[in-house]
């Protein structure tokens, strides 16, 4: 029989420093979608080395306590975390670090792509509306998606395709509510043209892809999303279930 050794490891420098953060954080003493004190300032306050410091904010970005934007400063995250538990529900919307205060919804109908045809079983004499709707905080914009959605399921989706308030509230709401499950992917991808133009961010911006096909309760292909997320805006949690 093999024997099997167990090494003893020291706590980490930054732990200690992470949980007076946590703890600070937690209690109010920073708050809300208020700016971190500087790096001078932090260590000078919890005795620490800037180094050790900085393990310590990397990890609470990592957690969702803090948002660490480059030229910004460290924000403190404005609202405890959220998770999508037995329900669906709109990323953009609900994982956002910030408020969603507004949206922009660029649409037109037209013939399935390949990869539309491909992946919602569809044919080229299909229509299909394809929206793009990019999402606003203040004077930020956070992310937007891509959504695809075939002529026939605009009835199911209540769906009137001459109001454009009609196919905002279906993009953004109204499809989700009617998606009983989704098969998602996501990667991380580095912006592009198209990207850039609608997220405002520079070319080769590492960004979160999710890209998900809507199912209805009978196992039909309603819709397919691409969501597109700047990181720093965002965090991502997902309840799962057997």
């Amino acid at each position: 029989m093999k024997s099997h050794s167990v090494k003893k490891q020291l706590i980490p420098t930054y732990l200690g420093i992470y949980n007076a953060l946590y703890s600070d954080i937690i209690n109010g003493v920073y708050k809300a979608n208020e700016l971190l004190p500087g790096e001078i300032a932090l260590s000078e306050k919890y005795g620490v080395s800037r180094n050790t410091l900085r393990q310590a904010l990397a990890i609470l970005s990592e957690d969702g306590m803090i948002i660490k934007s480059q030229g910004k400063g460290t924000l403190v995250s404005p609202h405890p975390e959220k998770t999508a538990e037995n329900r669906i529900v709109n990323p953009m919307l609900t994982f956002c670090n910030f408020t969603i205060t507004g949206s922009t919804i660029h649409y037109n109908y037209g013939t399935p792509t390949d990869i539309a045809k491909n992946k919602m079983n569809l044919s080229s004499d299909d229509l299909v509306l394809a929206c793009n709707c990019t999402y606003h905080s203040s004077d930020k914009i956070t992310g937007y998606s891509f959504t695809q959605i075939p002529s026939s399921c605009f009835k199911a989706l209540d769906l009137n395709i001459e109001d454009q308030n009609s196919i905002k509230e279906c993009i953004q709401n109204n499809l989700f509510r009617h998606t009983k499950s989704m098969k998602m992917s996501l990667k991380l991808i580095n912006a592009n043209e198209i990207e850039i133009e609608f997220l405002d961010i520079p070319l080769g911006s590492t960004i979160i892809l999710i890209e998900a096909l809507h199912e209805d309760k009978q196992g039909n292909i309603i819709a397919r999303n691409k969501f597109y997320f700047i990181p720093e805006y965002y965090h991502l949690n997902f309840y799962l279930k057997n």
